[in-house]
């Protein structure tokens, strides 16, 4: 059975979507003959394509020849949202495949559908986020914005109004797709947000952690807490600066520790101004590597992660696997993965407030970090590995090929 795939890139940038789809395809080639066609993505702002594509076949995944003729379209200025169906009409010209079934692992660009639509082969696709309502991007935009919403009115506006579109675009080029055979989603929140008459599927577990992080799991904590993700708005870190004010106000100084890359200048300034104005004890790290990185957050004694911009969160799954409970918002696709999780408490989303007594509350108790050590978090870890998600997507797509065959028009 050949399988192809269809996706930006076969290398993680920390993103939980890429971390994803760099662990499970190279694992597919333990179940099928794996093929790669990269999306456009892949070309922009890449000086190392073929470097990259001959990196993909020491993996066991074939590349076609003609990939390195699609190089062309590295011209193309990035875009947040899809481009116009021209563009993805000429670069799927001269692609031609052969394949049982055309896979998706990150279904953001519709190229895979063009693709799917033009060969005729069945196609599925995974999602990572949900597929934002108007409401939702809205709201969620301007809870991200706080405390610094009356300062960053046009990013609302932007992201708010953006993200809104480019789930109407994902929605629109999906209806047009022919051989849709299923969409998967690596949490039951992302896939009730689908209001598609398609088959749905639960990737279970839908994301994985390495086990080399339970050997960093320690019960010997210092004094502080920690906030890692990208840092921009809508994965928290402004609501988390907020959070900690609060604390301050009510006469309690936190340690805190935060790690990742500011994405916008604009929100790095502001993070060091609030900081320095308001007094908190919060100590930037930058980027770390791994390994510096599971050290600190395994020595936390709390992770605070008010993201509003998940479908999973393969932050929460790290930090309990290195021993750290968890305080987040209440999203419907986080909350479907971990509201069974004792080292996970959640508050109502944008709800900094409530947010912020909830660390006080663990700060005092410790309650979240003797759950994490309990037995039921540790079989909640170990289960989530990548050989067991990658097995997950094996059998659907398996099912799938045997169910179906060529589609017709």
């Amino acid at each position: 059975m050949k399988v192809t795939v269809i996706t930006s890139s076969l290398r993680s940038n920390y993103s939980g979507g890429s971390v994803h789809v760099n662990n499970v395809v190279r694992r597919l080639t333990k179940y099928f003959k794996v093929e790669f066609i990269p999306s456009i993505n892949f070309f922009i702002s890449n000086q190392s394509v073929a470097e990259e594509i001959e990196r993909i076949k020491t993996l066991g995944i074939e590349v076609p020849e003609f990939v390195y003729s699609l190089s062309k379209f590295s011209d193309l200025k990035p875009s947040f949202l899809p481009y116009s169906p021209s563009v993805y009409r000429e670069y799927v010209k001269n692609i031609n495949i052969e394949a049982d079934i055309i896979y998706d692992p990150d279904y953001t660009t519709p190229e895979s559908i063009f693709i799917s639509n033009k060969s005729r082969t069945l196609l599925g696709l995974t999602l990572h986020e949900p597929l934002y309502s108007f409401t939702q991007s809205i709201v969620y935009t301007y809870y991200t914005l706080r405390p610094f919403f009356i300062y960053s009115l046009d990013y609302f506006i932007k992201r708010g109004v953006g993200l809104y579109l480019l789930t109407r675009s994902k929605l629109k080029y999906m209806r047009q797709a022919k051989y849709l055979k299923f969409v998967a989603g690596v949490s039951n929140g992302t896939l009730d947000s689908v209001k598609l008459n398609v088959k749905k599927y639960l990737i279970y577990p839908g994301n994985g952690v390495d086990k080399e992080l339970l050997d960093y799991r320690t019960r010997k904590k210092e004094d502080y807490v920690i906030f890692w993700t990208t840092l921009i708005p809508p994965k928290g870190v402004l609501n988390f600066l907020y959070v900690l004010y609060l604390l301050k106000k009510r006469g309690i100084q936190v340690k805190a520790k935060i790690a990742g890359k500011f994405l916008y200048y604009k929100y790095r300034e502001m993070f060091f101004k609030f900081i320095r104005e308001k007094g908190l004890d919060i100590e930037y790290l930058g980027f770390l590597s791994k390994e510096e990185l599971y050290s600190i957050v395994a020595k936390a004694k709390l992770l605070i992660y008010p993201s509003l911009a998940d479908g999973f969160s393969i932050t929460i799954l790290e930090a309990l696997a290195l021993g750290t409970p968890v305080i987040a918002y209440s999203i419907p696709t986080v909350y479907s993965v971990y509201k069974s999780v004792p080292a996970v408490k959640f508050v109502k989303e944008g709800d900094i407030k409530g947010m912020a007594m909830e660390v006080e509350e663990e700060l005092r108790k410790g309650e979240l970090l003797d759950a994490v050590y309990s037995d039921e978090v540790k079989s909640f870890i170990e289960f989530h590995n990548w050989d067991n998600v990658t097995e997950s997507i094996a059998k659907i797509l398996k099912e799938e090929v045997e169910l179906g065959g060529k589609g017709s028009d």
